[in-house]
């Protein structure tokens, strides 16, 4: 039965390959974007976790709600971050599940043996507990996962290599297991090596025990639980469980904000999405609108294809073909076109897949990487199902109003006049979907244009910034530390053409440490609360050309037996000091009580202490290096790198491995992690608002193009159907001018119609931007204004440009015809 109508098909296209080739490339275009975001959406949300029974595998969460004593605001918030006495309890009272911990990711310093070449690489430290793999399902390689002892306090130093590792700095060397190689500057003995294709939460080098307990690593909020089903146990048995955990402050809650606090297990998936869950369906409605506009346009070329073919749909239907044949038999037109499309379609969106891990950074991938799986391709052919009925359903039903006679007499031009309307109710929802991309795309490059103009505070002319992993064993001492510091920058400021150089925890747009802090004196002494820290050398100021607006800077007297000292930011001063001057005044901070003797400008940085924006500035003191005790080291070391920075003159030739050089005179065995200038740190920084703007701005540009050809393309198909009533109508006396005025305004219409509804449209789809969004509303009156002029100006063009072939009609040949 389908055969004939599929040979038909066919036969049909071929006879007219430019109408057949402008579909499938128009659909390929539409369904090989929207394969490609689907394929990131199901990696990221549809696609089981790659360990066995994944369903088996939850976070441990900590909900929090309440009314907020001091806003008056209701507040409900998930963290899964957890500190050593959770997972104590946890372990030790929830015995439905075998729990594992897990801690940050950061950089280290690795030395492979002599008979690697004791070389030294840079590598990424993940710290897990024991049981860590075993929950997860992953068998190593080679060895075997953390024990108990390993994962106490002092137990013996033990690593896990990730199989790239292995293979690139020990050779794959497969008596590997059991020998000792050197991390963070001391011993560990290498008792396993992961699959190759191992999926563990954060990517990484190498593994190290976490060592979960009430200090170190996850005496704070720091760590997260993993939890897995023991054999038996039901999910309903460890809520049960979990609400018998309480901690002392749940009480303080509850009184306090009227609020209550508990523990619950979440699905490990929903936590491993990187944030990316709410942008990802974000992306995928863009791409749909993309879709739904190609549709359109494809919906408006079948109702000029239809028209033209009026008289054989009639010849058809007087020779006793059922209307049912004719629908039947276009729709198989219109499949035949949506499946070779989606085939291409297919073939773009893998792609545009083997682009993107290039393209994005690790933390925008999905867990496992980019797979066309069964989904996809369900999806892909879904889709190529669902836009050969919409641009081809609506338009074929047309033929129910087809009239035999008038259909058989009358030329197909004249037959077309009656699809206009309809095909100018498609133009017009088009415009109005690409107002939506475009009002879009247009407040996400204001965001992101406010973000990357935030007076910054500082100077980074001529500043060249190095990271130096400091968790190592021999710099923990703090006399070892200071000689470091003291030694490179010397070595450093020797350099020809440098100016300053200085040392930070941390530098402008990072993120510094969190550290709590107690007033001592003024209106609010006593208080206790937290601020973001970071030590730094004398010229560090002078370096960044960071101004201190009152008091003094770090000095190079300010040494470990002298008076303690901390330099605040403005926020900092405002917050604490209520504006007053808090040259004079004392916090306390990790038992140690600072003098503060300078306020600083705030500097534009990653906020930590709390707020969504990227660049942001908050409360903030810097303390000297020189003052740092051991503890502080030991601590922020793990999870920070410190930067060296030297400002220079001018460009200077050679100044990384100048750096490198003097960095090597003191300590060979120290790699820099890696150059950077200021501008690079912004840029890491801003990465996730930077594509965002790139995918929704080519997207807006997508249907903007679509638009206009389609505009283009009502006109021109309207100027073809009124050539000889236009001829006649100017051999009667009327200007080029009218005539194209009149048939232009068509194209007007439904542009207007398309702009009203699309601004209305806008006021609520826009909402879902609002998270994204830094420095303006949804309702950006500059972008909802300026959106509607470039779409109009556009329009305009499309309108302007096929008119312009009335000038070429010539009355008298019209009237010839006639």
């Amino acid at each position: 039965m389908f055969t004939p109508d599929l040979r038909l098909a066919l036969r049909q296209l071929h006879k007219n390959p430019g109408f057949g080739l402008t579909v499938i490339l128009t659909l390929a275009l539409g369904v090989g974007v929207n394969t490609a975001v689907f394929t990131l959406l199901n990696g990221f949300l549809l696609r089981p976790l790659p360990y066995p029974e994944p369903d088996h595998l939850a976070v441990l969460v900590l909900h929090r709600e309440g009314i907020s004593a001091k806003s008056g605001q209701f507040y409900s918030e998930d963290d899964p971050s957890q500190d050593g006495e959770t997972w104590e309890m946890v372990r030790d009272g929830v015995p439905s599940v075998r729990a594992a911990s897990f801690g940050g990711t950061s950089g280290v310093n690795l030395q492979a043996g002599r008979e690697f070449g004791s070389s030294v690489h840079y590598v990424q430290d993940m710290r897990v507990s024991a049981h860590y793999f075993e929950v997860l399902g992953i068998q190593p390689f080679l060895g075997r996962g953390f024990t108990e002892q390993e994962d106490r306090s002092g137990g013996p130093n033990a690593v896990i290599l990730s199989y790239a590792l292995w293979q690139s700095a020990f050779q794959a060397d497969a008596h590997l297991l059991g020998k000792g190689i050197t991390v963070k500057g001391e011993p560990y003995t290498v008792v396993g090596v992961l699959p190759k294709r191992a999926q563990p939460t954060g990517v990484a080098d190498i593994f190290t025990p976490l060592q979960p307990h009430q200090s170190g690593e996850c005496g704070g909020d720091n760590c997260e639980i993993i939890l897995r089903l023991v054999p038996g146990a039901s999910w309903q048995q460890v809520s049960a469980e979990l609400a018998q955990l309480r901690k002392a402050w749940f009480d303080e809650v509850t009184s306090k904000d009227k609020g209550r606090v508990w523990f619950y297990a979440s699905p490990l998936a929903r936590n491993l999405d990187n944030g990316m869950r709410g942008p990802i369906v974000g992306l995928m409605l863009a791409v749909s609108l993309i879709l739904l506009i190609a549709c359109a346009n494809l919906a408006g070329l079948m109702l000029v294809r239809i028209a033209r073919r009026a008289p054989e749909i009639a010849m058809r239907l007087a020779l006793g073909a059922t209307r049912w044949d004719v629908l039947r038999q276009l729709w198989w037109e219109t499949f035949v076109l949506a499946l070779i499309g989606a085939a291409i379609g297919l073939g773009l969106a893998r792609g545009i897949l083997s682009a993107l891990p290039g393209f994005l950074p690790d933390g925008l991938m999905p867990l496992g990487g980019l797979a066309i799986d069964f989904r996809v391709l369900a999806f892909t052919f879904g889709t190529s199902l669902l836009t050969s009925l919409l641009f081809g359903a609506l338009p074929a039903l047309q033929t129910r109003r087809f009239d035999l006679r008038s259909s058989m007499a009358t030329s197909s031009h004249s037959v077309a006049r009656g699809s206009s309307r309809l095909r100018q109710l498609l133009i017009g929802g088009e415009v109005a979907l690409t107002v939506v991309l475009v009002a879009g795309a247009g407040l996400l490059v204001r965001s992101l244009v406010y973000l990357e103009t935030l007076p910054p505070g500082f100077d980074a002319t001529n500043v060249m910034t190095a990271k130096l992993s400091l968790d190592d064993a021999r710099y923990r001492d703090a006399a070892a530390f200071h000689g470091l510091i003291d030694r490179s920058l010397i070595a450093m400021r020797q350099i020809p053409g440098v100016e300053n150089a200085a040392v930070g925890l941390s530098v402008p747009y990072e993120r510094g440490l969190n550290d709590g802090i107690k007033l001592l004196d003024g209106k609010f002494a006593g208080k206790e609360s937290g601020a973001s820290t970071a030590y730094v050398s004398p010229e560090y100021f002078r370096a960044l050309r960071i101004p201190i607006l009152a008091g003094r800077s770090i000095a190079e007297s300010d040494t470990p037996s002298s008076l303690f000292v901390a330099v605040v930011n403005v926020d900092f001063a405002r917050e604490f000091f209520n504006e007053r001057s808090p040259i004079g005044r004392h916090i306390e901070n990790s038992k140690h009580v600072y003098m503060i003797v300078g306020v600083a400008a705030n500097v534009a940085k990653r906020p930590g202490m709390g707020g969504n924006a990227p660049i942001s500035t908050e409360p903030a003191f810097y303390i000297p290096a020189t003052q740092v005790d051991q503890g502080l080291i030991n601590l922020a070391h793990i999870w920070f790198q410190p930067s060296w920075m030297v400002r220079t003159a001018g460009p200077v030739q050679g100044l990384t491995s100048a750096m490198q050089k003097a960095l090597s005179e003191v300590d060979p065995s120290l790699p820099f992690s890696g150059f950077h200038s200021i501008e690079d740190v912004l840029a890491e920084n801003l990465t996730f608002q930077r594509v965002e703007v790139m995918l929704l701005t080519v997207l807006a540009g997508l249907a903007l193009l679509l638009s206009a050809v389609g505009i283009y393309g009502l006109v021109s198909n309207l100027i073809v159907q009124r050539t000889r009533e236009i001829g006649v109508r100017m051999a009667l006396g009327s200007s080029i001018g009218q005539a194209m005025i009149d048939v232009g305004s068509a194209g007007v219409k439904a542009t207007g119609f398309g702009l009203i509804s699309g601004l209305a449209l806008s006021f609520v789809a826009l909402r879902v931007l609002r998270s994204e969004l830094y420095g303006i509303r949804d309702y950006d009156p500059l972008t909802l204004t300026a959106v509607p002029i470039v779409i109009a100006v556009v329009a305009t063009a499309a309108i302007f440009l096929p008119t312009l072939r009335i000038i070429r009609i010539d009355p008298a040949v019209t009237l010839r015809m006639e």
